[in-house]
């Protein structure tokens, strides 16, 4: 029996009309049912995500805890919740997603991402996450960015940690697999290429000017992916510093200047390009360490394991003691304690 995930399971109501739109009136009864794993999912209010999808989770045991609140007409940053660790407005749109995986309400989150949007919200968290546009988990209907770019949402996952984001993707392996072991690297730290050594050729892109435009970035990621199927990056301050939402960046100059220096990159164009992706956290806010493959299921396992050997759990002890482990912190409050005299 997993006390945290129950615990989350109980604490949910805090964060109806907020995080959360709907919670399972029978919950309980599920995540008690003969075949659970006493692990709890919760999906993005959206008509994308196909049933299949959450079929698979509940053959696998998980039981569905929550409906999750989203961003209005998949903008890019959520006007009703913010980032409970910079006090920012939360990235979108899969944010009330992110935010309930974050305080351990729910052991997975299921988001859709069109450009960026189960990726930056879990950046912008320090969580675990994975993009499986590449295997062909997509959504229902057809779309155009603001800049015009043609794409179907994409698919993704969102966790506290690795081994539950394994977990998951596993459950989408298929075979055959074709082994990576040629990958290119930008903007690494030296410990990473020092890990990726042992059992990679590893080669290093010259740092460039950092791209902006969609189209500059696909360009360069069709390019990359002629010579190499695996690209591993950072994406560094994520929405630190501006904010990076296009539908405030047509205001004039000095608010696409304020959308620029909200710092995303390749993450905007990933779908798009049908990638699959997993962002391992670093310890800086709002930074994470980007691992991509092109489209195909036959590059899911190669990116799992890449992702293993660049994982490493960097997070303060005091960010993981006040929200991954919220659940099983007491609420501080009089009700329901006998109180001794001289407390």
């Amino acid at each position: 029996m997993d006390i945290k995930a129950l615990s989350g399971v109980q604490r949910t109501k805090e964060f109806l009309g907020k995080s959360v739109k709907k919670q399972n009136p029978n919950i309980i009864l599920d995540i008690f049912r003969e075949d659970s794993n006493y692990k709890t999912f919760g999906i993005k209010d959206t008509k994308e995500i196909n049933d299949s999808i959450i079929k698979k989770l509940l053959k696998k045991g998980y039981s569905w805890n929550t409906i999750d609140s989203c961003t209005d007409r998949g903008r890019a940053v959520d006007l009703n919740l913010l980032n409970p660790i910079t006090g920012k407005l939360m990235i979108g749109s899969s944010s009330g997603t992110a935010i309930n995986v974050l305080y351990g309400l729910n052991t997975v989150g299921v988001g859709t991402d069109g450009g960026g949007s189960v990726l930056g919200p879990a950046i912008g968290l320090n969580l675990y996450s994975v993009l499986l546009s590449g295997v062909g988990l997509k959504g229902r209907t057809n779309k155009k960015s603001t800049d015009s770019i043609e794409f179907t949402p994409g698919v993704g996952f969102i966790t506290q940690n690795f081994t539950e984001l394994e977990k998951v993707c596993e459950i989408f392996l298929t075979e055959p697999q074709e082994i990576i072991k040629k990958c290119c690297v930008i903007d690494l730290d030296i410990e990473c290429y020092g890990k990726l050594k042992e059992g990679y050729e590893i080669n290093i892109l010259e740092k460039q000017e950092k791209l902006y435009e969609r189209d500059s970035m696909i360009e360069f990621l069709k390019n990359t992916f002629k010579s190499y199927s695996a690209l591993i990056y950072l994406e560094k301050d994520v929405e630190l510093y501006g904010l990076g939402d296009s539908v405030f960046g047509v205001m004039g100059e000095k608010a696409k200047e304020i959308q620029k220096n909200s710092n995303k990159g390749f993450l905007k164009v990933l779908n798009m390009l049908n990638c699959s992706a997993i962002t391992i956290p670093t310890g800086d806010i709002g930074s994470a360490i980007v691992i991509v493959v092109p489209e195909g299921e036959i590059y899911l396992k190669s990116l799992l394991e890449i992702s293993k050997v660049l994982n490493e759990d960097k997070r303060p002890k005091l960010y993981r003691e006040y929200f991954l482990n919220y659940p099983l912190k007491e609420i501080d409050n009089r009700d329901f304690k006998i109180w001794r005299e001289n407390d």
